[in-house]
């Protein structure tokens, strides 16, 4: 912080004066041809070599070229060029091939070479610069990471560590800058470039990326995967080429990796590191958002006497290791995507210096503890998913600070407290889950602010009391979902005003056998239900409702007609 990065280096990458030619993006399975055709053979005798006169004027002479002797060859041991101008020809040709052949050489060495050239270089150059020293980058990643990891030097001198197992790899293994003898890189490097090669080479090796499911260390020479991805707009799964990690290819290209480019700059802007796919089934159900999903999908599935034929999964890639502080070093990652893997211990409070990310989600993973006050300095965040871990703790009151927030999905953890009433500053939220987790204290009224809320889940926690009036102030609410949770009293008035609420899940809330216990949900269901037109779900059943339905009820043009016949027997 508050260093450039010309700060950071003693000396300079950059390679005054050369320029990337089109050259650099040749086709490298090109290979010579077979020799062009227009040859004849002699009548030399077996195992002899003809002298043959030549007349420098004639165009007719046969010039004898030697082949390879064959012992079994009768007769047919001489090759002639037919005539002079066929030799010019020929010989033109090769020295034509010859020099392509040299000249795709020379521009492979320079592929994929990021070149940025500065007036001011961040080392003091030698006289004649020819490469970077491994000392020199050592140093440059060690004030890189000053003020995020302040025990850099030890880490690179700790052969076991991630760290050094990136560093010796970029310098022992990796070719894409042109390692030369294990400790030197060409000098035309984007130190930039260097550092983001680097910061995604210590992930790898700090989650065991040989052993990841997918694309996580090249099997050939081509580092190349094949990874089956779900394409909404065809409906279909495709099959998209990747490159495994640690592999020779750009770093752009390894699974997972979006870049945005900028001119001759190529920064980090995504990870996603979840293998996204439809899969086929009439019976079994997975998805990853929430065990409560799979519940209402499952019960839909039963009231309506339909199949489920398409569900979702995220598949597990097998990451294990700890939260990747290090990818705060990449400025321009905008989205950090690690579901459904093993990612374990706390979440750190360097998570602060992750200052252009827009969107976190590390679901269904393995990670504990508090979330730290330094997750809410995230100004630009607009997705938090952190469902489906075993944090602890409280939400802190500081959640207000996330203004910009469009999504926070909280879920099948061990937080627990009340909700903070700072939950309606968030006045761009647009779905909202906190379920399956001991949340609880009373729903706060300031949840009537989030007018723009979508999608409320709220089920299985230990909140109690009524539901507020204000819930009426969600005007754009569509799906409501509380099931399990420890609610009591009637459907407050202001209820009926969610004219755009399509799912209502408010069934099994009545508890008797474990504190805090709740007859749950009561009274009658008013008349003014007539006003929720686009009512499709409407499950109460497990509360203590009476009365009879109103009429209007029955008008309701979108209730299904199997929910309508499970909610019936259950008033009372």
């Amino acid at each position: 912080p508050g260093k450039t990065t010309s700060d950071k280096f003693e000396g300079s990458f950059e390679n005054e004066g050369y320029t990337k030619t089109e050259d650099d993006d040749v086709d490298t399975n090109s290979q010579l041809s077979d020799h062009p055709g227009g040859i004849e053979v002699g009548d030399g005798g077996p195992g002899l070599v003809e002298a043959v006169a030549v007349d420098p004027e004639s165009d007719d002479e046969y010039i004898p070229a030697a082949v390879e002797f064959d012992p079994d060859d009768k007769g047919k041991s001489v090759v002639y060029l037919k005539d002079s101008r066929t030799r010019k020809y020929g010989i033109a040709a090769v020295c034509i091939l010859v020099a392509l052949v040299v000249g795709l050489s020379v521009g492979l060495t320079r592929t994929n070479v990021e070149v940025e050239v500065t007036d001011s270089p961040s080392m003091t150059p030698s006289a004649a610069p020819t490469s970077v020293l491994f000392s020199e980058v050592s140093n440059f990643i060690i004030t890189s990471f000053e003020g995020l990891m302040d025990d850099m030097d030890s880490l690179l001198d700790d052969d076991t560590s991630p760290q050094a197992q990136a560093l010796d790899w970029l310098f022992t293994v990796d070719t894409f800058f042109g390692s030369d003898n294990g400790r030197q890189l060409l000098e035309n490097i984007d130190e930039n470039r260097l550092l983001q090669r680097y910061v995604l080479a210590v992930f790898a090796f700090a989650t065991e990326s040989k052993f990841w499911s997918f694309c996580g260390f090249p099997t050939d020479n081509t580092g190349l995967c094949l990874v089956d991805l779900f394409d909404p707009s065809q409906g279909s799964i495709i099959e998209e080429v990747s490159s495994h990690w640690l592999s020779q290819n750009d770093e752009c290209s390894w699974f997972g990796v979006t870049c945005f480019e900028d001119g001759s700059s190529k920064n980090v802007q995504q990870i996603f590191m979840g293998k996204f796919q439809v899969l086929i089934s009439e019976s079994y159900i997975e998805a990853t958002i929430s065990s409560l999903f799979k519940s209402i999908v499952l019960i839909c599935q039963w009231l309506l006497h339909f199949p489920i034929v398409n569900y979702f999964s995220t598949e597990n890639n097998d990451i294990a290791g700890t939260f990747p502080v290090e990818f705060a070093l990449l400025p321009e990652l905008a989205l950090l995507d690690i579901p459904g893997n093993r990612l374990s211990g706390t979440l750190p409070p360097e998570i602060s210096e992750f200052r252009s990310l827009e969107e976190l989600r590390i679901p269904n993973n393995e990670m504990t503890g508090e979330l730290p006050d330094e997750l809410f300095d995230l100004g630009s965040l607009v997705t938090l998913t952190i469902g489906g871990n075993d944090f602890s703790g409280t939400l802190s009151t500081k959640i207000g600070q996330l203004t910009g927030l469009l999504g926070l999905f909280i879920f099948d953890t061990l937080m627990d407290g009340p909700i903070p009433s700072e939950i309606g500053e968030l006045r761009f939220l647009n779905g909202l889950f906190l379920e399956n987790s001991p949340f609880s204290g009373t729903l706060p009224t300031e949840i009537g602010k989030l007018t723009q809320l979508t999608t409320f889940h709220n089920s299985n926690t230990i909140i109690t009391g009524e539901i507020p009036n204000e819930i009426g102030n969600l005007e754009n609410l569509e799906i409501l979902i509380i099931p399990g949770s420890r609610y009591s009293g009637p459907l407050p008035p202001n209820f009926y005003n969610l004219d755009r609420l399509t799912d209502f899940f408010a069934n099994d809330i009545q508890n008797n056998d474990t504190a805090p216990v709740t007859t749950g949900l009561s009274g009658t269901i008013s008349a003014d239900i007539s006003k929720m037109t686009n009512l499709q779900i409407f499950l109460i059943h497990g509360n203590s409702f009476t009365g009879e339905l109103p009429d209007e009820f029955g008008d309701l043009p979108n209730l299904g007609e199997y929910c309508i016949w499970s909610v019936v027997p259950h008033l009372y």
